[in-house]
């Protein structure tokens, strides 16, 4: 009779050790899951080489950091493509997707990629919308095509989905050249062509 209440002791602690281990694995699956969303524009980031016969010019292919993200096996992302343009040609009609896109995204993590001649508008814009309340926003971009040897685009994706991960709810940012810039204050030396910290001017009298 000792022996069987040990047994049923025993049985019970497995069991427990068993549901504890399940809640375990389920909380760790619940941490792993989506929890960032990369939002595609094209731009010179996802250019790729012509397919078409007698091509000569490249084309904007599906959102590079796709390929940046399975390199380096990221966990937990999904790749939505908002549009595929040269910045130049974005439109408010394709901000205002974007700014929709980031309000039904579920997770608080957002990349956009996007062109470098337009990003720091679209940006902007994207701030101005309110869309990023809850969510860290990081516009990226890159001077080569990712499919270059020599392009920065890797470097530039992966500050971009670094940062996500410690900005503050609410954060739009352009992260280029390794910084990440705050959207409000991100401007273009026009000499240089890199992306700087511009202060605010101050509202004090």
């Amino acid at each position: 009779r000792c022996c069987r209440r040990r047994r049923v002791s025993l049985h019970a602690q497995v069991v427990a050790g068993g549901a504890e281990c399940a809640e375990a694995m389920s909380q760790r699956a619940e941490r792993n899951a989506l929890q960032l969303a990369v939002l595609g524009l094209g731009g010179t980031i996802d250019k790729d080489y012509p397919r078409t016969t007698m091509g000569y010019a490249f084309e904007i292919d599906e959102p590079a950091a796709i390929r940046v993200l399975t390199v380096a096996q990221v966990e937990g992302w999904r790749c939505e493509s908002v549009c595929k343009k040269d910045s130049t040609e974005i439109t408010t009609e394709d901000r205002e997707s974007l700014v929709m896109s980031i309000r039904r995204a579920p997770e608080r993590r957002i990349v956009v990629t996007h062109g470098t001649d337009t990003m720091i508008e679209t940006a902007q814009f994207v701030e101005a919308s309110g869309a990023a309340v809850g969510k860290s926003v990081a516009f990226v971009g890159a001077t080569k095509p990712e499919r270059f040897k020599d392009s920065d685009a890797t470097f530039n994706v992966g500050v971009a989905v670094g940062v996500t991960d410690v900005l503050p709810p609410g954060s739009v940012v352009v992260c280029m050249g390794g910084r990440a810039i705050p959207a409000a204050r991100c401007m273009r030396d026009l000499d240089s062509g890199r992306y700087v910290d511009q202060p605010l001017p101050s509202t004090t009298t």
